[in-house]
């Protein structure tokens, strides 16, 4: 890949939320529900992309060839994956978009859920479109999908969710000692918004890092 363009996307996508409460007043749960349907999203893409990997080496490399088409292979891969997100959906909208939302109008978590929020909704779009970007130019066009493994793309867990744990645990003990301890507890919502995207932002790096050094 092109490797400004990959860095560029990664650092502005973790941006997202930070923008999204500095000037549209973010809480918590629109961050964390920003990158769990963006998880979804990729979900999505990596299914594509599992139905056409020809897994072929590159010694004998044959572009000709009848290709093979993984189908049964990525459905289940993305009905995993819908499984997981709608489990853990249960958990972000109910304990992070109604127990500890600090906000006192809870109408906003419905907003964002019926896609009401319009920054919300564009974040979206803009991630749908990168990785359509990223499907076509650095999957079929430069003939990645030729050598590329269904296994590459079929991970049930991964960096992602690991983050999100550790963020939510992480920034709810930052956030009830910025309370109870500290004068900046208005600023309790910034401090885990800003801890995920920053955790997610090195997390994101660091595998593209090591995804281009095993190619």
């Amino acid at each position: 890949m092109n490797k400004p363009v990959v860095i560029f996307f990664i650092v502005a996508f973790n941006l997202v939320p930070i923008f999204g409460v500095v000037f549209f007043n973010w809480q918590p749960f629109e961050a964390f529900w920003f990158f769990w349907v963006e998880t979804l999203i990729i979900a999505f893409f990596n299914s594509i992309r599992i139905v056409f990997s020809q897994n072929q080496q590159q010694a004998t490399l044959n572009t000709g060839s009848p290709h093979m088409y993984h189908i049964s292979k990525a459905i289940k891969y993305l009905l995993i994956r819908i499984g997981i997100f709608l489990f853990y959906s249960i958990f972000i909208i109910t304990f992070i978009g109604f127990v500890a939302n600090n906000n006192t109008d809870k109408s906003t978590v419905l907003t964002t859920l019926f896609f009401q929020n319009r920054f919300f909704n564009l974040s979206l779009l803009i991630s749908i479109f990168s990785q359509t970007y990223y499907l076509v130019f650095y999957f079929f066009r430069n003939g990645t999908f030729f050598t590329a493994s269904p296994d590459r793309y079929a991970a049930l867990f991964d960096s992602r969710q690991l983050v999100i744990h550790f963020a939510v645990v992480l920034g709810a003990l930052g956030s009830i000692y910025l309370v109870k301890n500290t004068s900046f507890g208005n600023y309790s919502s910034a401090f885990i918004i800003s801890l995920l995207c920053v955790c997610k932002c090195a997390a994101e790096l660091f595998n593209y890092k090591t995804a281009a050094i095993g190619n």
